[in-house]
């Protein structure tokens, strides 16, 4: 095997590694606004808007994280094709 091929496969690898880890704490996010912003609370005041407000930004970020993880993971695999 060649050292171009090895160094692609490491990129793959670390770029698979990456993804996972964001969605991970994508998933852990999402369970996070779930809860900040019940809709069974009767007092809408006491809805914790800022932390939702953040971990939702946070969030947003993560997600086009991965969908630029996802374009290069998708051609990483093509050059093994």
């Amino acid at each position: 095997m060649n050292i171009e091929n090895m160094q692609i496969k490491g990129q793959l690898a670390e770029a698979r590694k990456k993804f996972k880890e964001f969605d991970t704490e994508a998933s852990g996010l999402i369970i996070l606004i779930r809860s900040l912003l019940n809709p069974y609370e009767e007092d809408i005041c006491r809805l914790e808007i800022e932390k939702a407000t953040t971990a939702t930004t946070r969030l947003n970020s993560l997600v086009t994280q991965m969908k630029i993880l996802k374009s290069k993971i998708e051609k990483l695999e093509a050059h093994f094709d």
